[in-house]
């Protein structure tokens, strides 16, 4: 027979509350999951647009040479950091690129995206 509430001890009702936010969160996956969209959000790149104006077309090339910059800097400072510290671990720089390589490629498939809709027929 199952007990009453009132009648479980205090670490048995917090353990209850863990198992039954534990299923909430397995259920929520398990239908993001079986219904496709898990994969829809890392797939594609995340686009704010704004209202259009005169500026877009440089807005887009200033946007590329910052990403550019800010590629090339932060490989610089891996660098720097894995030459002077002497780091041991050589998996830490080596992730550390791969992220930015990976965080390189999602703003420049945002502002390729964001440059077809500027170059988009029927656009003013």
């Amino acid at each position: 027979m199952i007990k009453r509430l009132e009648e479980l001890s205090l670490g048995q009702r917090i353990a209850l509350t863990v198992v039954i936010v534990l299923v909430i969160l397995f259920a929520f996956a398990l239908f993001g999951f079986l219904t496709g969209r898990w994969d829809e959000a890392e797939g594609q790149p995340l686009v704010l647009t704004l209202p259009p104006s005169k500026w877009d077309a440089e807005i887009i090339e200033l946007d590329k040479q910052a990403v550019n910059e800010a590629y090339v800097a932060k490989i610089k400072q891996l660098f720097d950091v894995y030459v002077r510290e002497g780091v041991e671990v050589h998996e830490r720089p080596v992730k550390g690129a791969a992220q930015a390589r990976r965080a390189y490629i999602v703003i420049r498939q945002a502002i390729e995206k964001r440059e077809e809709l500027l170059n988009a027929p029927g656009r003013d």
